[in-house]
Formats: C-alpha cells, sequence, structure tokens
C-alpha cells in the first residue's frame, strides 16, 4: 500500500480541503471509495475499539488490497482542511461533490467512485450522493441518517442532550484542540455545535438544508442498519430506503451491537460489503443484484438474516394493544397497569375509567428517571408502565410502530419519553428468591425500541397545549423486529423524562419541568399501542 498524505483539493469557493490517498500496489487505474467526516484524518492509526468509536472508515489495508484506492479527508473546518465546520451544511454538501470530481481527474483513478464510512461519514455519503456527482457511481451507506433534526438532535422536539455532549465534545471539539500528538487546526474546531443545536430548538430551513434530499439520488444504493442504534441511525436509514425511487436499492437490517467492530472484519466485509462495490465499481458478475430487496435479521431470535420482498412488510398485522389500570403485577412502576388488545369498556365517570397521573420530578429519582434504592438502579419505579400478560406463543414484531395516547397536563407543554422492552421470563422458584433475598432487584428485561414527542412539536408549526385538555397523541416509536419468546412480556414504559443510567449516552435534557401529566384510558379515551405482528 502507498500513501499520498495531506493532498489539498481547492474547492469551487476557494477553500482549500486536506486529504490522504491510499493506493493499491501496482500502476492502477483503480477504482475509489471517499470517506469524509470532521474526525481528523491524522487519528486514524487509532484502533477500532469502543474506546475510539469515531474510527469508522474500515481496514485502509483490506481495501488497498482488494484494488481500491482509498481517499480519507477531513470536513471542512475540521482536521486539517480551511474554512468553518457548520454542521454538515451547504457549504460542506457541495465540498463533497467537488472532491469526488477531483478523485475522478486523477491519474490513478478509473472515474468509478463510491463512499465508505459509519454514521457521520454515512450521513455525508447521504449528502454527496443528493448533490448527484457525475462520478459518483454507486453509494453503500452504513448506519447514516437522513434527518439531522429528527433523526439526531432533536428526538420528537426533545433535545438528545447525552449523544450532543458526548459527539461535539469528544469526538470533534477535544479531538481537534487536544487531540494529543495530532498538530490541531490553529484555535481547533471553532463552531460552538452545542451554542448552533441549542438556539434552533424547532425545524426550520436551517435544519432543512441540513436534511438529505433523498428523492434527488440517483445511484444505486445499498443501505445497511442495525436494530440496536435507536435514538441516532436506525429511523433514518430506513426512512432513506424507503424514498429512494430506483429499482436497484437494497437493504439490509442486522441485530447485534458491534456495528464499528464488523465494519472492520474480513469475514464481515466479504459477505455484506465488497461485494456491492465489486459489481458497481468493478463490473464483477457476482449476482448482488439477484439478492432480494430486503434482508431482515429478526432480533432476539438466534437466527440469520431473511428475506423480504419490501419494507415495511404489508404481511404485518397492525395489532392494537390498549392501556389499562388494572394491575398487571409485572413490575414495581408508579401504576404497573395492564396491556392488553381488549379495549376499555369503562366510561370516563366510572371509577376504573378515571386516568392514572404522575406527579414531576419525582421525589425518588435519583439519575434522570432513574431511582437508585441501596445502590440498586431501578429504571421502572419512578414512571408508569402498561406490560401484557406472559405471552403464550413466540410474538414477532416487524414493523413500524404507533403509540396513540390521550394525555392532558396541567401545563402549556410536556414531553413523553416512550419505550417498549421485553420483560424476560424468570422460573418461578428464581422469582421466589429475587423477592426475598434481592427485594430491589428488578426483573431482567431488554430494551427494544424508543419514541420521543414533546407536546408542543405534535404540530407543525408547534403550539402550546391548553392545561387541563385531553389532547389525542401519535407518538412514532422507532421500528424494530424483535422476537418475544413465549412466557415473556411487553412492557410499555411511559415518562416525561429518562436517564443516563438506563438510556446511556441517548438520554435527553430535562428542563425546568414541574407539573402533573394524566394518561388516559377509558372507553371515549382508548389510548393503544400499534405493534405489527407477523405470525
Amino acid at each position: 500500500m502507498r500513501t499520498i498524505k495531506d493532498e489539498w483539493i481547492t474547492v469551487s469557493d476557494g477553500v482549500r480541503i486536506c486529504v490522504d490517498v491510499y493506493l493499491p500496489d501496482g500502476d492502477g487505474p483503480f477504482p475509489a471509495l471517499y470517506a469524509v467526516a470532521p474526525y481528523q484524518k491524522d487519528l486514524l492509526h487509532l484502533p477500532a475499539v469502543p474506546m475510539f468509536r469515531f474510527i469508522e472508515t474500515g481496514p485502509m489495508d483490506y481495501w488497498t488490497g482488494h484494488g481500491y484506492a482509498v481517499v480519507i479527508g477531513d470536513q471542512r473546518g475540521t482536521g486539517r482542511s480551511e474554512g468553518e465546520f457548520e454542521l454538515f451544511g451547504p457549504a460542506e454538501q457541495r465540498d463533497f461533490h467537488d472532491t469526488i470530481e477531483w478523485i475522478a481527474s486523477r491519474s490513478w483513478s478509473t472515474g468509478k467512485i463510491s463512499m465508505i464510512g459509519e454514521s457521520a461519514y454515512s450521513l455525508n455519503q447521504w449528502l454527496a450522493a443528493a448533490q448527484r456527482p457525475p462520478h459518483l457511481t454507486c453509494a453503500l451507506i452504513y448506519n447514516g441518517f437522513t434527518n439531522l433534526y429528527q433523526d439526531a438532535v432533536y428526538h420528537g422536539g426533545i433535545y438528545s442532550m447525552g449523544f450532543l455532549n458526548s459527539w461535539s465534545t469528544d469526538l470533534v471539539r477535544a479531538g481537534a484542540a487536544i487531540g494529543g500528538g495530532v498538530p490541531p487546526r490553529p484555535g481547533g474546531v471553532t463552531a460552538d455545535i452545542i451554542g448552533m443545536t441549542l438556539d434552533r430548538p424547532v425545524a426550520d430551513d436551517w435544519w432543512e438544508q441540513r436534511a438529505v434530499k433523498v428523492e434527488d439520488i440517483d445511484v444505486p444504493v445499498l443501505n445497511i442498519a442495525w436494530w440496536y442504534s435507536v435514538g441516532l441511525h436506525l429511523r433514518g436509514q430506513l426512512d432513506g430506503h424507503e424514498r429512494l425511487t430506483r429499482s436497484d436499492k437494497r437493504l439490509l437490517v442486522l441485530a447485534g451491537t458491534d456495528s464499528q467492530e464488523r465494519y472492520h472484519r474480513t469475514e464481515f466485509l466479504d459477505a455484506y460489503v465488497r461485494p456491492w462495490y465489486d459489481h458497481w465499481l468493478k463490473g464483477v458478475d457476482n449476482g448482488v443484484m439477484d439478492q432480494p430487496p430486503v434482508r431482515i435479521q429478526v432480533a432476539n431470535s438466534g437466527r440469520g438474516p431473511r428475506e423480504e420482498s419490501e419494507w415495511p412488510p404489508r404481511r404485518a398485522v397492525p395489532t392494537k394493544f390498549y392501556l389499562h389500570p388494572e394491575p398487571a403485577r409485572a413490575v414495581r412502576s408508579l401504576n404497573d397497569g395492564s396491556l392488553t388488545t381488549t379495549p376499555p369498556t369503562h366510561p370516563p365517570t366510572h371509577p376504573a375509567g378515571q386516568p392514572t397521573a404522575y406527579d414531576y420530578p419525582h421525589p425518588e429519582w435519583t439519575v434522570g428517571t432513574t431511582v437508585v434504592a441501596d445502590g440498586i438502579p431501578q429504571p421502572t419505579r419512578g414512571i408508569l408502565t402498561f406490560t401484557t400478560p406472559p405471552l403464550e406463543q413466540d410474538t414477532e414484531v416487524t414493523g413500524k410502530i404507533t403509540l396513540v395516547l390521550y394525555a392532558e397536563s396541567d401545563r402549556t407543554d410536556t414531553d413523553f419519553h416512550v419505550k417498549i422492552s421485553e420483560q424476560k421470563a424468570v422460573p418461578r422458584l428464581k422469582a421466589t428468591l429475587m423477592r426475598k433475598v434481592a427485594k430491589n432487584v428488578p426483573p431482567p428485561s431488554a430494551m427494544v425500541t424508543r419514541g420521543w414527542l414533546k407536546a408542543s412539536h405534535r404540530t407543525r408549526p408547534t403550539q402550546p397545549i391548553e392545561p387541563g385538555a385531553v389532547v389525542r397523541y401519535e407518538i412514532e416509536v422507532w421500528p424494530t423486529s424483535y422476537l418475544f419468546p413465549k412466557g415473556s412480556r411487553i412492557r410499555l414504559e411511559i415518562a416525561n423524562g429518562d436517564s443516563a443510567v438506563a438510556d446511556g449516552l441517548f438520554h435527553h435534557y430535562y428542563g425546568h419541568q414541574v407539573g402533573r401529566d394524566a394518561v388516559h384510558h377509558d372507553a371515549d379515551h382508548a389510548s393503544y399501542l400499534v405493534l405489527p405482528v407477523i405470525s
């Protein structure tokens, strides 16, 4: 492998972009793979481990060893590149177009070009493809997203504080200013990423400029997504696939939690990634276009990817699970409500038709909405839950999910944080021992997917709610494909906040919220969860 460091590209507005070029041994010319992100190309010597989550380009020697040139660029205003970083703004998007055309003009290039990389690299690939550079031949978009506002920064209008704090400080700003052994740009990355996003809490033209115009993409696209990536990548990848207009699009959605690690594994690249490039960039007749348009791996099934004819699967049956106040005897929570396929029959005036109310902040909340008792985190103790009885058979949920919620608040705005979890089956003897020996240990569960909505964002333009009025909300819960085994339970969790303990990197800003909300579940206001069930 030959390396050319610090090649300079003068883009259309005169700013200079810095790239490194990795070439295979031999004379060439070679098809090229281009990667660009705000992560400093000079840090790519670091290992691809979770501590360095921004090492997301895959192994250079793998690609050059298979006859591909690789070009790694510093995004405008980051690393060594000139200009101002504007959070994936229009100037940066034009840079991607210009860089692709620069690659095509090199003597070592065949003029057939695609892009590589995960997360920010893949967001940039979406944005680059929508610019329609003439020499972009195909796209393989791995764990990206299409709408910066909805998919990453403001989920349902609620600020994704945990992610933005970590991404802007650890991955972008600190790496530029105190990267250690890497000459930083003068002053580091000067953009105030936190400030520019906090100043724009409502989707407007500024955010629209950073949303991918998917319908403008005119090259073959393979999307690879992961069900676990709730809060950043999953929604946009699936949305992007649906909006692509060409018939030669493909979708692969996988289960597991190691997308970064797998992107550096030879066997994974051989099976799922390189064949796409070989076909479109080298003309190899390897049958990739004979594969089904959609392949999905059902999470928690223990099986490999299966074929589907479309996404979302039309054969999934939208099934309503209604919220009820009767105790499910499932978990310790504010209400321990039930979730069944039977609609409520009691009128609002009946005692059993009264809404379930909750005050916030709850006095026992310790870290966000998680209660910590005797050193043991109990994520459900201070929130609402509605849980099914133990399932009588394996139940697969695959597709889009909606929570229709009738709720009122004594505030002019409030937040809804929704989570769907599998509450795992516990043998009776073990459950008895848990109650006697470890009273504060909650039953084992697994988060399946989540959804969010700020009440004022139920309409566009946004508008406050009337205190005391019962409002119907349709809350988007991110899609999934998950197998709930026989004996387990489906648990719906509702709160007006979340927690770094229970929700990790993707916890949200709580704000100065003090009030009371109430969830209605009577015959006139039947709140229900719509799950796409596949027999």
